[in-house]
């Protein structure tokens, strides 16, 4: 048998990396004297250690690793854990793939000198319930529309509602006929009606802008996303509307606010 500091030197791991594997009983030494606590370990167990360092240099979790060296793991458990960190390892690929075509499109902007006119973020929004109303209207009627859902959420929650959204349904430039839905985000659920629905808004993928806007005036930020959208290697998901978050009043005007344009994206 091999002292801890021996079996360290045999299998170039550290002692303090050793004595955490034993406390997580992932590779406990064959005997432990109980007088000294000095730990032993035999020649087999570098086989053993070597295999643990193998799949920890995998990706998996020292959890993971715990499943994977028990002698009673079949082999269909062992694909398939396998197969989960394949599909890990191709979803972390894919979003540095797409993370680096963005710093490629920035570096070609630095170096053409240019300023973006805003900033754009890719990001994943969470589900998100809300309370809503869905008409078929003008851009003009939306701050009556924020008016009449605050009043609804504010009778029934006893809160004015933190933000108003807009879901797109159809293109907001579609004068006095437009497809949209008036949202506000609660977190507990509110009594439906005739007029007012509570749903959950599913997960998207997004490529978002923050600005000032007015909600009964166009922004010409979607024509800025579009353009952004195509030049960094996605497409806009024809699956998903387009969403606006008006997230507060800008300070010092009642009808401006801070807002972020969402475009639902996929990767081409």
């Amino acid at each position: 048998m091999f002292k801890i500091s021996e079996f360290s030197k045999l299998s170039q791991v550290p002692v303090k990396t050793l004595r955490f594997y034993d406390q997580l009983e992932l590779l406990k030494p064959a005997y432990k004297d109980l007088q000294s606590g000095y730990r032993y370990y035999t020649s087999d167990q570098l086989l053993l250690l070597h295999r643990i360092l193998v799949f920890k240099d995998l990706g998996f979790t020292l959890d993971q690793i715990r499943q994977l060296i028990q002698d009673d793991v079949s082999p269909a458990e062992m694909r398939g854990m396998f197969r989960l960190k394949q599909a890990e390892i191709q979803s972390l690929i894919q979003s540095e793939t797409e993370r680096l075509r963005r710093i490629e499109a920035r570096l070609e902007q630095i170096e053409r000198c240019e300023t973006p006119h805003r900033e754009i973020l890719v990001k994943k929004v969470d589900p998100l319930m809300v309370v809503s109303v869905r008409e078929t209207t003008n851009r003009a009627n939306i701050p009556y529309l924020f008016e009449e859902i605050g009043e609804y959420v504010s009778r029934n929650w006893g809160a004015e509602p933190s933000s108003h959204m807009v879901v797109w349904h159809s293109c907001p430039e579609c004068e006095s006929s437009i497809n949209l839905e008036i949202a506000c985000p609660i977190s507990q659920p509110l009594p439906d009606t005739d007029r007012f629905k509570i749903k959950l808004l599913p997960e998207v993928t997004v490529a978002s802008v923050r600005h000032f806007s007015r909600p009964d005036t166009d922004a010409p930020v979607s024509i800025e996303l579009g353009s952004w959208i195509e030049k960094n290697g996605y497409r806009i998901s024809t699956d998903m509307p387009s969403r606006e978050h008006y997230l507060s009043r800008q300070e010092g005007s009642e009808s401006r606010y801070v807002t972020e344009s969402q475009m639902p994206i996929v990767a081409n």
